[in-house]
């Protein structure tokens, strides 16, 4: 197949591997912010979730700045966490205990990346999300989760997509600081009426 462009005629499998051609931007949107959890120290059976659930939306958008769901790019898509300081400046995904333990533990726990999740908000509009049903983390403080967006894949010159050996950042966001409390003082929060 061939395209017109100009005054020329280009073959369209050239046209869609064009850098051009392709260029998208990707925006991550914290849609529902965590706001506490139970620290659950060496218990690792009864630990609970933060409260509520991360939630992440992907907002795509083409050369054009139109919405778009890029369905052959999806399954290399990937949104990873990390555990921040509540001012966001110090990384604490490696950490010990209070009182001085070794050898380091983690201090961030459950499923930890993502993939894009095709669902409607509650407009009933269809959009791409990331969900952490089940983040907890080890030691009481005041934290605030870093999300990245990785693209696991790499095309060739022939435009063949294939695994990376190294993810490339897309995008990333971060939540609004929470509290991780003593187990014993938790309380859930309140489902907020709609």
């Amino acid at each position: 197949m061939i395209v017109k462009r100009g005054s020329s005629f280009l073959p369209v499998s050239r046209k869609l591997t064009s850098p051009n051609a392709q260029t998208r931007s990707y925006h991550l949107d914290v849609v529902q912010h965590p706001q506490r959890t139970a620290e659950f120290g060496s218990a690792s059976l009864s630990r609970l979730p933060l409260a509520p659930p991360v939630v992440v939306q992907l907002i795509v958008r083409d050369r054009f700045g139109n919405t778009v769901i890029p369905e052959i790019e999806l399954p290399f898509l990937v949104a990873h966490l990390s555990l921040f300081s509540d001012d966001g400046l110090r990384p604490l995904d490696m950490g010990s205990s209070p009182n001085g333990e070794a050898p380091p533990r983690r201090l961030l726990y459950g499923n930890l990346v993502s993939s894009p999740q095709k669902l409607r908000d509650l407009q009933g509009r269809l959009g791409l999300y990331f969900l952490f049903p089940d983040v907890s983390i080890r030691w009481r403080g005041r934290f605030q989760l870093g999300v990245s967006l990785l693209r696991i894949s790499q095309t060739d010159d022939s435009g063949v997509m294939s695994i990376a050996s190294q993810g490339t950042v897309l995008a990333q966001a971060r939540t609004r600081p929470f509290d991780v409390l003593a187990h014993e003082i938790y309380v859930a929060p309140r489902k907020s009426p709609r």
